[in-house]
């Protein structure tokens, strides 16, 4: 197949580069060259080539002004665009409809990898063009691949850490010293999976689960798995930040005052409740990504197991915080000491229920709810 590719460039090296890589691998070539934006689109119009390599910098239409043509009459010309510019000018560019990126200067391998990707995606549209799917195939399908990989990945995973294993291939465990863990399941759960049908059983588990992720998200936490009833997430990573028992616990009151107006609800219908109960622990944890196959980002340690027993041991409706917890938010919440508790495996420790915030950190409204002060206060950690 006779391909045709215009180079669109100020720089007489990039076109003489770009040739060269061209002739060594293609032999069916035929190269136009444009040196200003209104000379690339005159050939794209006159000689319907079959991709363009062009460059973010052009005179009298730049890069962006011509992406914006093409893209305006898409359906006209069909055409895959590879924008050459610096990493600044990236998001823009696809945004304006690139089909791909390069960065200057320009790696002979990469060249070569797009190039092949884009005519194979520019034979892929002439094959396709008189029928009715042309218009779902408006960026190539390699790249729609790795988008839709990449939002796999980070719907598994961290940001950060899916940033760092596409990167680099794997993620390095790392240590935290300080970070809060956050457990909760549902007293009686075991009674509720024997009285409901299995369908309703994942109907109630999603609604819960989708407000905790929700949640969660709102205070800067990160949501590590959940094992049947069994939900789980930690403050102070990947991201450290001292903040991290605080706005544990103001997640753990949020969660509670959530299942509590879902309860109020059922009772009135006279379903059967669904009781929380919430644990949280603060300490070191070892945190890592597990699995080759299905990737698990997941954290370890003595202060897991701790966090484990705070949940076990509390109270529906309650949430129950360590000693270690304690001492970071004390100032701040109204707390209730129980005394030493004895913990499976874990011999007494000092635990607390939280009640809230304290009046002076709290709306009137509610004593979970913080106010300006508070939020003033929290933006100093």
């Amino acid at each position: 197949m006779n391909y045709k590719i215009l180079i669109a460039d100020v720089d007489l090296n990039v076109h003489i580069a770009v040739k060269n890589v061209a002739l060594e691998q293609f032999w069916d070539l035929q190269i136009f060259s444009a040196y200003d934006g209104r000379q690339a689109v005159d050939i794209v119009r006159e000689k319907g080539v079959d991709m363009v390599i062009l460059s973010w910098d052009l005179p009298i239409l730049s890069g962006l002004q011509v992406l914006q043509k093409l893209e305006m009459n898409f359906e006209k010309y069909q055409i895959p665009v590879v924008v050459i510019s610096s990493p600044a000018h990236m998001e823009d560019a696809f945004n304006a409809g690139a089909s791909d990126f390069l960065i200057k200067p320009i790696k002979k391998t990469e060249l070569l990898i797009r190039m092949k990707s884009m005519l194979s995606m520019s034979r892929l549209i002439k094959r396709v063009k008189d029928q009715a799917e042309l218009l779902s195939i408006k960026n190539k399908v390699l790249d729609d691949e790795r988008i839709k990989s990449d939002a796999l990945l980070t719907n598994i995973l961290p940001t950060e850490i899916a940033e760092q294993l596409k990167n680099k291939g794997r993620v390095e465990p790392k240590i935290y010293k300080t970070v809060s863990i956050l457990f909760t399941d549902f007293e009686g759960f075991t009674l509720l999976s024997e009285s409901l049908k299995p369908r309703e059983i994942v109907k109630e588990l999603g609604v819960f689960f989708a407000k905790f992720d929700q949640i969660v998200g709102g205070h800067f936490l990160e949501k590590i798995k959940t094992v049947g009833d069994a939900y789980m997430c930690a403050g102070g990573l990947p991201i450290r930040n001292q903040s991290n028992p605080i706005d544990t616990v103001l997640a753990g009151l949020e969660m509670q005052h959530f299942a509590k107006i879902v309860n109020a609800q059922k009772r009135k219908y006279g379903e059967l409740e669904w009781n929380l109960r919430v644990g949280i622990h603060t300490g070191k944890v070892i945190a890592g990504v597990v699995g080759t196959s299905k990737f698990s980002y997941d954290i370890w340690g003595d202060a897991v197991n701790v966090a484990a027993r705070m949940e076990s041991s509390g109270e529906v409706g309650k949430v129950n915080i360590s000693g270690a917890t304690y001492e970071h938010v004390k100032e701040y919440f109204d707390c209730e000491y129980r005394g030493k508790i004895t913990a499976k495996n874990k011999g007494k420790i000092d635990m607390y229920f939280v009640n809230g915030l304290k009046p002076e950190y709290s709306t009137k409204r509610s004593n979970i709810v913080p106010n300006r002060k508070f939020l003033a206060v929290l933006a100093q950690y």
